[in-house]
């Protein structure tokens, strides 16, 4: 919030602090991304009724590009990319990648 009194701008999802920050400034000066309250409950939804296919092709990209080691140590990351691929991404991550890049 201190850097929005400084002029900077805001990228996130509608939820937590930034909730907060558009009832102060305004939804229309924010870049927000992702899906709302309802939208999330839907999507953790058709995850845990065994929908898999949401990576996407330039999401994908990126997952391989991190698979064959591109940034780094693949050990740390292999799991966690493992589960958001395969129904254990809880916050959505995937899902918001591309409205994200849209922002």
């Amino acid at each position: 919030m201190k850097f929005v009194m400084n002029g900077c701008l805001i990228i996130g999802t509608m939820d937590g602090a930034n909730v907060e920050i558009a009832e102060e400034i305004g939804e229309s000066n924010m870049f927000i991304f992702g899906h709302k309250v309802d939208g999330v409950a839907e999507i953790r939804s058709q995850i845990s009724e065994g929908k898999r296919n949401y990576v996407g092709t330039r999401l994908q990209k990126v997952f391989d590009s991190i698979y064959n080691g591109v940034f780094g140590d693949v050990h740390v990351m292999h799991p966690i990319l493992h589960s958001l691929s395969n129904g254990g991404d809880y916050y959505i991550t995937c899902f918001d990648f591309y409205s994200y890049i849209d922002a």
